[in-house]
């Protein structure tokens, strides 16, 4: 059965890069209407990002607008302002990601859409909140991370700052934009008025960073990157096997019995003095050696299968098209594929939710979008 509780709801989004795109698609994969404004020759930067190219714009592009329609506009021409008015009298909810300001000097902003259409949800997605003593900077993913501390605590010790090999802050910041909107259009249900939402990557990052800020603050040790490690448990880190690396941990004592017994390392890690997590963490580097020579001797498979049998956390390390491609992957249905382009769908996409099609040239739907405004 399918999972579209959005049809009917028009989203008209104004955002670029990374975060908006990929909550408004997702907004698509549970049946709304998204129709992608774009400034007129160059549209979305993201679709430049290359290569590599596929359907005359970026892979990267492909990947987070899939499901939309694309309408090119000018917001500084009065005629293409009109038909903005018009566009976002239409909608249910309105997303931009412009620096804060600049809606407000296109005619787009907050206060004069939703004072023309009170049912409106508008949302603003930015790099450091819409006011503060950072507000006017850009903000994406890596400046964000850097002044925030999520590198500080990503990467080794003693090497140079690493940012996150994805770009997880605008990902989670768009997956707070949808539950704010889905709230939103909730509470319309209820009040018959709209809302003003705001998100910014750095509210985000502090969030994601909430147990490293309480553990400090409590008096545990400063914060520093940890690798593949866990600050508060041991073991819980990658190793390397003989033919590749394997991630392992223990999250309780009785587990961590259980992973002695299957590396049968009885004789060193079955200790009393280890027993108990507390030790293993403040005797980290003793444990870790113990386990690191008895896995490099092993091959992967035989780790993972020791280790699962016993019910001890184990996984083997794959790279992203590995797993893509992987039995799990395909039993969930979670990848598509476009004309030799492997497309990931959204965690939604095992619920029933729309299979979107591909994303839209600039401009694609002028003419179409136009044509409906103009019937109503």
């Amino acid at each position: 059965m399918s999972f579209v509780p959005l049809r009917g709801i028009r989203v008209v989004d104004f955002t670029r890069l990374l975060a908006g795109p990929y909550a408004t698609m997702t907004l698509a994969e549970l049946g709304a209407d998204v129709i992608k404004v774009e400034q007129p020759g160059i549209g979305d930067e993201t679709r430049h990002w290359g290569p590599p190219f596929v359907h005359g714009a970026s892979a990267y592009f492909h990947a987070i607008n899939r499901g939309k329609r694309s309408v090119v506009l000018d917001l500084a021409d009065p005629d293409d302002r009109v038909t903005a008015d018009r566009l976002v009298d239409s909608a249910d909810v309105v997303v931009e990601s412009f620096r804060p300001g600049v809606a407000d000097r296109l005619g787009i902003g907050a206060d004069r859409t939703r004072a023309r259409n009170p049912r409106l949800i508008y949302a603003s997605i930015s790099g450091f909140s819409q006011t503060g003593p950072m507000a006017a900077e850009p903000g994406t993913a890596v400046t964000v991370e850097a002044e925030s501390g999520l590198m500080h605590v990503t990467g080794y010790e003693g090497a140079d700052p690493v940012r996150s090999g994805v770009a997880m802050v605008d990902i989670a910041t768009g997956m707070s934009m949808i539950n704010g909107v889905l709230a939103a259009l909730l509470e319309r249900e209820r009040t018959g008025r709209g809302r003003r939402l705001e998100f910014s990557l750095f509210a985000t990052a502090i969030s994601s960073l909430g147990t490293v800020i309480a553990a400090t603050s409590a008096g545990g040790p400063a914060s520093r990157p940890w690798g593949s490690s866990h600050p508060s448990i041991v073991p819980y880190r990658a190793f390397a096997a003989a033919d590749g690396h394997v991630v392992m941990g223990a999250t309780n004592d009785a587990m961590f019995a259980r992973l002695v017994e299957a590396l049968e390392l009885g004789a060193t890690l079955g200790a009393e003095r280890w027993r108990h997590n507390r030790a293993r963490v403040a005797e980290r580097d003793e444990v870790e050696a113990i386990l690191g020579a008895r896995i490099a001797g092993l091959v992967v498979d035989e780790v993972v299968e020791r280790l699962r049998a016993a019910r001890v956390l184990a996984a083997r390390v794959r790279t992203p098209e590995e797993a893509a491609h992987g039995e799990l992957a395909a039993s969930l249905g979670l990848i598509t594929e476009d004309d030799g382009v492997s497309i990931a769908r959204s965690a939604l996409g095992t619920n029933g939710t729309v299979a979107l099609g591909r994303a839209p040239g600039l401009g694609e739907h002028d003419e179409q979008v136009r044509a409906e405004l103009d019937r109503t």
